[in-house]
């Protein structure tokens, strides 16, 4: 690396952890303010595990919240603006240095916080989010009414499906339970008035309904009373209920197998697969950022901080707007999930490159 790489490069990673320190901390004290003041005062928890709540929050607030990738272009806009209001840029232009070569030490760094933000988010992010997750549950969310909706699987073991009007999925139990299947010309069918897990037996017990066969080719029709048995498939709740944990708490390899075995299952998938292709979208978003800051810099060389901060502002709003907007669109099937949590990171890195280009040296 030359002199100019090495201050350059220095001076964007110390920037870059001021700003990443300092918009953590902003964040932290809004969510704190909006969010958990009101808890503290109501619910009796001890402080320190609020500290520790942030503490797992943090990746979070790096990645999903994409506070990473907004660091990096305040840092851009930051470094490279000073330098131009210095006349650095200018004196490195005219002496034949091309925009490329002079923004070659921090589009390397950016690359490198995107395969960082990657590998962080996949390692100490999952294990924190789940943490945090488990917190949120214990202590902030320990009030709150547990919800009971119906859930339907099907295809599940010997080609049952299963219906339950009303499932409480913190008691693993349910009501008005409907199963059904056809074998042939054999057809079974079930009602029972509760169905729960027991997880000694390991295994789903049905209680007071009962079972209807019917043989087509017999002619023949046989129907029982259950007071007490077990359910005709044997899938565990992890396995039932594996898209109802966090998905930042799942590596992408844990996700994209619980994924699958849900689309087997016949449980819907859509808006899952775009958060686990959005996970790989966000980090390449630091990357994508530093090739905006760099022509934005330069061009308003006479700005100052505060004009370049607020042009971070507006980048960084009108990324995250067209980013959920996208989601969106994948979630309702408008878009397909690939393209849903690519295309807001493709056209700002389009815009970037052109931008780039046509920046005059």
């Amino acid at each position: 690396m030359t002199i100019m790489d090495r201050h350059l490069a220095r001076a964007f990673l110390l920037t870059l952890l001021k700003v990443t320190v300092s918009l953590v901390l902003l964040v932290v004290l809004i969510d704190f303010l909006t969010r958990q003041q009101s808890k503290i005062g109501r619910y009796d928890f001890p402080i320190h595990v609020l500290g520790t709540y942030y503490l797992t929050f943090v990746p979070t607030i790096l990645f999903s919240y994409q506070v990473a990738a907004m660091a990096v272009l305040v840092s851009g806009l930051m470094v490279f603006g000073r330098a131009a209001q210095n006349n650095e840029v200018t004196a490195l232009l005219a002496g034949g240095v091309g925009l490329w070569r002079l923004a070659r030490a921090p589009i390397l760094l950016a690359l490198c916080a995107a395969f960082a933000a990657f590998g962080i988010e996949e390692t100490l992010g999952t294990r924190a989010a789940a943490l945090a997750d488990r917190i949120e549950r214990e202590h902030f969310r320990r009030f709150e009414a547990d919800s009971s909706t119906g859930v339907s699987w099907t295809r599940l073991g010997d080609g049952w499906t299963c219906h339950t009007l009303a499932f409480n999925r913190a008691a693993l139990t349910g009501q008005d339970v409907y199963l059904h299947r056809s074998e042939g010309r054999v057809w079974e069918h079930i009602e029972a008035n509760r169905i729960y897990w027991d997880p000694d037996a390991r295994a789903w017990v049905l209680e007071d309904g009962w079972r209807l066969r019917f043989d087509a080719e017999k002619v023949e029709e046989l129907k029982e009373r259950i007071t007490q048995a077990r359910a005709p498939f044997t899938e565990p709740p992890e396995m039932l209920f594996a898209l109802d944990q966090p998905s930042e708490g799942k590596s992408v390899g844990v996700l994209a197998a619980d994924l699958r075995r849900a689309e087997r299952l016949g449980i819907p998938t859509g808006r899952h697969w775009v958060d686990y292709h959005a996970r790989f979208a966000r980090p390449a978003l630091c990357f994508v950022m530093v090739l905006l800051a760099i022509p934005f810099a330069i061009r308003l060389r006479r700005g100052g901080v505060a004009i370049g901060f607020g042009l971070s502002l507006a980048v960084g709003l009108a990324y995250i707007t067209l980013f959920y907007v996208c989601l969106g669109l994948g979630t309702i099937g408008k878009l397909s999930p690939l393209a849903a949590a690519w295309l807001p990171t493709a056209l700002f890195l389009a815009a970037g490159v052109v931008l780039c280009r046509r920046t005059p040296t």
